[in-house]
């Protein structure tokens, strides 16, 4: 089952997608997590820059995507020799924009095959025997998060990050991007939770989420690797790297609001 086929998207015409998404994908805010509409973005994006790999994406956002049908409005701003840039909006079925995204894809007859083993990261690899000491997400008490039993998200630390080993609910597509957008995003939470006192929650959405595509994906199993980097004034900046085993595949970086008054 591709991505897109896991939403139940139709598509109207070139420029508007109709999109189903299930209970199974909704978090601990009101809706749709942000993983999944990334990947909804990133999906859709493709139809508009056939056969070009994905390599970046920047999401906004906007209201929570409360509503189990959505619909996607594209618009390629830019197609050149090697990079098309579409923009696409997901609205709810009140017709009210939740979620503005950018996503870059580039072709790659238009590249140079250069390869290069960078040096260590500092947040990864994890470990191979990481799920060993990994363990299972728990909702905060009182609060439904269906996500939690679709991607199966386990934690266990990493050096000075926070692994969290996820399960992709779709098959592999392309260059499995969408499963790097699951992932990153739902490796935000663990470590802007560490920042509180044991035994405290307060609410910590991410209104944002950009990331960089850094090769193929081959695995359903992939474990992002997120530190918190600072909390100022209740805003707190997250970096994340998401691995398929030893392979680093994606980079990212976002914003967790602790929302006063919960």
């Amino acid at each position: 089952m591709t991505p897109l086929e896991y939403l139940g998207a139709k598509q109207i015409d070139e420029a508007s997608w109709r999109l189903h998404m299930p209970r199974a994908i909704h978090g601990a805010f009101g809706g749709v997590t942000g993983g999944a509409l990334a990947a909804a973005a990133v999906a859709i994006g493709r139809f508009a820059a056939p056969g070009r790999i994905a390599v970046s994406l920047d999401m906004h956002f906007l209201r929570g995507l409360a509503s189990e049908e959505a619909t996607a409005a594209v618009d390629v701003l830019s197609s050149g020799r090697s990079l098309t840039v579409v923009r696409v909006e997901l609205s709810d079925e009140q017709e009210r924009r939740t979620t503005v995204a950018r996503v870059a894809f580039a072709e790659p007859t238009a590249l140079e095959p250069i390869d290069t083993d960078p040096p260590a990261s500092q947040l990864g690899p994890p470990s191979p025997d990481v799920g060993e000491s990994a363990k299972p997400w728990r909702p905060p008490r009182g609060v439904e998060v269906p996500i939690i039993d679709t991607a199966q998200p386990r934690a266990a630390r990493v050096g000075n990050g926070i692994a969290t080993l996820v399960t992709v609910p779709w098959d592999l597509d392309a260059d499995g991007a969408e499963g790097a957008c699951l992932a990153a995003d739902l490796s935000v939470g663990p470590p802007v939770d560490a920042v509180l006192a044991k035994g405290r929650w307060v609410p910590h959405p991410n209104p944002d989420l950009s990331i960089r595509f850094a090769g193929p994906i081959t695995s359903s199993e992939l474990v992002a690797v997120a530190a918190c980097r600072r909390v100022s004034r209740g805003a707190a900046t997250v970096e994340s790297e998401v691995w398929d085993g030893t392979e680093f595949v994606a980079s990212a970086i976002s914003t967790s609001l602790f929302i006063a008054g919960s």
